[in-house]
């Protein structure tokens, strides 16, 4: 009875906040993408250049380059990590952390048509890439740093080892919803989203874990009603021998 009622209080209290697409790019081209001789496919949105620097959905880079993307949707926060560098952009700010400095950027992350938007420059020297601009083919050239250097000692794609360990997405981070109101004192929380079917999964907030029940699907929703005001909480997958960790915060309504 008394989980229908926080129940309702939340279908009450929480009101959700909707993503503002950013305005038309300034100009739409054929922008090609190019490593290691490689064009860089991308299925839907197209880079587009704004205030004279090329903007691209950051999802087809990171599968082209081999790095990871993370997308927070209450923070609108991309992390994009390689090695041991990563980067982290706000979605309409022009401040970036690289390695924890902050870098300010010409051209902010923004929503595309629906689609993350980076400015491919600065991500690709931010990860430790050259990146040149032909404007007889209006491409953007991305290489290694270490392969320009040494030309002769470069190796093609199917050839370079990778010094990346694996790492397991087991968890759908873009469909983590994360909600939360207060009540007399009392918070009551939804976590909701999708992992790989066949999936633990474990959320802990306040240092205290919880397991979640994940449909046959993979899909999952978490109720907690408890004295708290956490405005973080961490999701751990689990599956067979691999693990896939996931930060977020609360969109939280007193």
């Amino acid at each position: 009875m008394f989980k229908k009622w926080a129940a309702l209080v939340l279908a009450i209290a929480l009101v959700p906040s909707a993503a503002t697409a950013a305005p038309a790019a300034t100009v739409q081209a054929n922008i090609k993408v190019v490593y290691h001789q490689k064009a860089i496919a991308f299925p839907d949105q197209k880079p587009v250049i704004r205030d004279q620097r090329t903007l691209v959905p950051i999802r087809p880079i990171a599968e082209g380059l081999g790095f990871d993307v993370d997308w927070n949707t209450q923070t609108r926060t991309v992390t994009i990590v390689k090695g041991a560098n990563s980067v982290k952009l706000v979605v309409s700010q022009k401040i970036a952390k690289r390695n924890g400095e902050t870098i300010t950027l010409d051209v902010p992350a923004q929503i595309i048509n629906q689609r993350t938007m980076v400015p491919v420059r600065f991500i690709a020297e931010a990860l430790n890439y050259d990146v040149n601009w032909e404007a007889a083919t209006q491409t953007v050239l991305i290489t290694d740093k270490a392969a320009a250097t040494n030309p002769g000692t470069e190796q093609s794609s199917e050839q370079k080892p990778s010094d990346k360990p694996a790492v397991a997405h087991l968890i759908d981070k873009e469909s983590v919803s994360a909600k939360a109101a207060s009540f007399a004192g009392i918070g009551f929380m939804v976590i909701s989203g999708k992992v790989d079917a066949g999936s633990s999964l474990v959320v802990e907030i306040d240092d205290k874990n919880y397991e979640a029940n994940v449909k046959s699907d993979g899909s999952f929703a978490f109720e907690l009603v408890e004295k708290t005001s956490a405005e973080t909480f961490t999701l751990k997958a689990t599956k067979g021998n691999e693990t896939d960790v996931f930060e977020g915060t609360f969109t939280f309504k007193n």
